[in-house]
């Protein structure tokens, strides 16, 4: 207990020591500005470099690249072997992972997320299988998988991922519906 008030009674020192020496060069110096550095690199200069009046950048492209690359990883994981029913849609477990594996660097927009869930009637009855699956597989991942997924990855932003994770799910359940995942009626507040 004793060595934890010591810390304190220090840190508490160097925050006044901090605060009086800022107020002392603050009266008697010149604000120095940096010469040959680039303002990029230091924080003074990205805020000076930032608009006030302009908003954040929208973040539904890069929410978007991660859903899709998380759903076809798990797709192709050993985890999902238990969510493949393979064998009601005359489509072998190889012939499914070999299909995702070849679409899998591909997948990174709603379009091609779109194009892998939604079936068209002049597709191949394998395709049309594949597709099927894949569905499956993607519902499994957004309702049992995806929390984890968000809180154990390099996830930036993992509130906004969290928030878009029923529209992920609502949309993956009817594809037909899958054109945006942003609403785009709502002003989001700027900080």
């Amino acid at each position: 207990m004793r060595i934890l008030k010591q810390k304190v009674a220090r840190a508490l020192q160097y925050h006044q020591n901090l605060v009086e020496s800022k107020k002392t060069q603050a009266l008697y110096s010149f604000p120095s500005f940096p010469v040959n550095s680039s303002p990029v690199n230091s924080s003074q200069g990205e805020a000076l470099m930032k608009p006030k009046g302009r908003k954040r950048a929208c973040m539904g492209n890069n929410i978007m690249k991660n859903y899709c690359r998380a759903l076809v990883n798990f797709g192709l994981s050993p985890m999902a072997e238990p969510y493949l029913k393979c064998e009601e849609e005359f489509l072998s477990h190889d012939a499914f992972k070999a299909i995702l594996e070849a679409k899998k660097k591909k997948v990174n927009c709603i379009k091609t997320l779109r194009g892998l869930l939604l079936q068209d009637g002049r597709e191949s009855r394998d395709m049309r299988a594949f597709k099927t699956i894949f569905q499956k597989v993607c519902l499994a991942f957004l309702k049992f998988f995806c929390v984890n997924w968000i809180f154990n990855s390099k996830v930036a932003d993992r509130m906004k991922h969290l928030k878009y994770r029923g529209k992920m799910l609502r949309r993956v359940q009817n594809p037909q519906y899958f054109t945006y995942l942003e609403d785009f009626g709502k002003k989001e507040k700027s900080n």
